[in-house]
């Protein structure tokens, strides 16, 4: 991984604004994490609310990269993860809640035990 990488995000700054598409640090699998790049992504209604700022319960620290659902292939694994492998593709959720990156950028770092890898899925 390259020091002081960046990538591009949907990051929301304020609420009751649109998000702002900028450049933020790229994140680093730390362990029991999958640092994914992102190739598909949604807004869902949980992602609405907190923009609106209606979502108290969700624990939103601004700013924030918000999105929870991704799919995407696997770029580098943390420590101690055993199921991916760099190239899996990949599907599954992740944070953009709680003060955890979401999936409205080009890369998250995600927990391994919420990622399925679509080959092994699709072979059952």
């Amino acid at each position: 991984m390259v020091a002081n990488a960046v990538m591009k995000a949907a990051v929301l700054e304020s609420y009751a604004e649109p998000f702002k598409y900028t450049e933020i640090s790229r994140p680093i699998a730390k362990q029991g994490e999958v640092l994914v790049r992102i190739k598909a992504s949604g807004v869902n209604p949980l992602d609405i609310k907190i923009q609106a700022g209606k979502a108290d319960h969700a624990r939103t620290k601004l700013p924030a990269v918000l999105g929870i659902d991704l799919a995407g292939v696997v770029e580098s694994v943390g420590a101690s993860v055993e199921s991916f492998h760099v190239g899996d593709e990949v599907y599954g959720m992740t944070g953009g809640i709680g003060g955890i990156q979401g999936s409205l950028a080009e890369f998250a770092a995600v927990d391994a035990d919420l990622l399925v890898n679509r080959a092994k899925h699709e072979a059952k």
